[in-house]
C-alpha cells in the first residue's frame, strides 16, 4: 500500500468519525434540550402552586387579593394594603417578563408565552397606576401595548372584569406610589 493510499484512508475514516461524532452531538443536545425546557415548565409550575398556597396559608391576603382581583372592590383597599399588593405585583411583573423574554428566545411554548403576556396586559393598568410599570418604550412595554390593543387580547380576568373596571375605577384615583 502506498503512503499517498494509506493517508487518504486514514484522512478518510477520521472524517466519518468527526461526522458520526457531531451526529451523536447533535441527538444529545437536542435531548438535553428537551430535558431543560420540562424542568423550566416544572420549576414555574411549581413556583405558580407555591404562590397560590401561600395566598391560602396567609387568610388576610388571600381575602385582600379576593377583594382587588375578583370583586374589584378598590375603595376598600387601605394604603397599607396597597403596598401588599404592591409587593406582589413587583414579583407578578418580572414573573411575567421572564416568562415573556424566554419565549422571545424560543425557550418556551408561545401559547404560554402569549397567556403570560394578556395577563401582563390585564394588569398593566394596575402596575402603571402603582408605578411598576416597565416602561411604555422599552421592549417588554411595547410588547404588552401592542398585545393590548391586537384581536388576541382578552381583557377578562377568570371570569371578571378587572382590567376594564381598574382602569375605570383609577381615572380620577391618585396612586399610593405618587411623588410628592
Amino acid at each position: 500500500m502506498k503512503t499517498n493510499t494509506f493517508i487518504t484512508l486514514s484522512t478518510a475514516t477520521a472524517n466519518i468519525g468527526v461526522l458520526v461524532g457531531l451526529v451523536f452531538l447533535i441527538f444529545e443536545l437536542r435531548q438535553n434540550s428537551a430535558i431543560a425546557l420540562s424542568q423550566m415548565t416544572q420549576e414555574r409550575a411549581l413556583s405558580y402552586v407555591d404562590q397560590h398556597v401561600s395566598y391560602s396559608a396567609d387568610e388576610d391576603f388571600a381575602e385582600l387579593y379576593a377583594r382587588v382581583f375578583f370583586r374589584c372592590d378598590f375603595d376598600s383597599i387601605t394604603p397599607k394594603e396597597w403596598d401588599q399588593i404592591t409587593r406582589n405585583e413587583e414579583a407578578e411583573r418580572s414573573k411575567r417578563r421572564d416568562v415573556w423574554f424566554q419565549a422571545s428566545n424560543g425557550m418556551i411554548d408561545p401559547l404560554i408565552a402569549k397567556n403570560t403576556l394578556n395577563m401582563a396586559a390585564i394588569r398593566f393598568p394596575l402596575w402603571d397606576w402603582l408605578k411598576l410599570a416597565p416602561p411604555k418604550d422599552s421592549v417588554y412595554g411595547k410588547a404588552i401595548l401592542e398585545h393590548s390593543k391586537s384581536d388576541q387580547f382578552n381583557p377578562v380576568y377568570w371570569g371578571r372584569p378587572f382590567h376594564s373596571k381598574f382602569k375605570e375605577w383609577s381615572k380620577d384615583k391618585k396612586s399610593p406610589h405618587e411623588i410628592l
